[in-house]
């Protein structure tokens, strides 16, 4: 089952954010971002499971076009009214994205897949929307914090979720959308904020190259014999299987 947060576990995270671990976290994931997401100004970037819009708002900052959605309709609502009208927030599922394909240049999903039930799915639906990137951040399952996060009694924000290593968030990235380039990086928070090719690190990303689809109808031809036609007989995926009809 998905997790959607209600109104109470929503006011925690934001108090939780004003804490300093809740700023550390937000410096080391926006550090993250920008190592692994090769951005460029004016993309159009879209963040599923945007939670309360903080990314949203770094990548705006970055000059970036940013939209945002999000499973809770709180969390969707409060998003929208911290980023302002030039942002738009939707309430959506992540696994049947209401969006065209290609629509934009590059999607983010930040502590996302610890929270949603089909990763495979959620990731191909991410995929399917992006043209150039696909960028994927989570808790380290094999972090000291991972851990602590999901001990009874924890009231870390994730504590429900399911934290992902970096070799499975690796994996899950070639299953999906098979041999593509990746690259990837760990942050730290702690003596100070910093990024490197630390595969223990409490957020570990993965950022992968998405080849867009192309949008493509049977070929009908014509017989060179007289008197005959070609028709698609069948269609596998996108290509298309020409049958002489006599």
């Amino acid at each position: 089952m998905d997790q959607v947060f209600d109104t109470e576990e929503i006011s925690r995270y934001e108090q939780w954010l004003e804490t300093p671990a809740g700023r550390s976290y937000a410096d080391a994931s926006f550090a993250l971002l920008d190592r692994v997401l090769d951005w460029r100004p004016g993309w159009r970037v879209l963040d599923v499971g945007c939670g309360l819009g903080v990314h949203l708002n770094r990548l705006q900052e970055r000059g970036m076009l940013v939209q945002g959605l999000e499973a809770g309709p709180v969390a969707a609502g409060l998003a929208a009214r911290r980023l302002g009208p030039k942002v738009e927030v939707e309430v959506g599922d992540a696994h049947d994205l209401p969006y065209e394909d290609n629509s934009f240049d590059a999607v983010i999903m930040v502590n996302t897949l610890e929270l949603v039930e089909r990763r495979a799915q959620a990731l191909a639906e991410a995929s399917r929307v992006a043209v150039s990137r696909l960028c994927v951040i989570s808790l380290n399952l094999f972090s000291p914090t991972g851990i602590l996060s999901r001990l009874p009694g924890s009231r870390h924000p994730l504590h429900r979720g399911h934290p992902l290593s970096l070799v499975s968030l690796w994996r899950l990235v070639r299953e999906v959308l098979g041999p593509v380039p990746q690259t990837w990086a760990g942050a730290i928070s702690w003596p100070s904020v910093m990024v490197g090719r630390w595969p223990f690190s409490p957020l570990v990303g993965v950022c992968a190259a998405v080849t867009p689809r192309l949008m493509t109808t049977p070929l009908v031809v014509e017989s060179p014999a007289r008197g005959h036609a070609a028709r698609p007989a069948a269609i596998h995926g996108r290509v298309g299987v020409l049958q002489l009809i006599k």
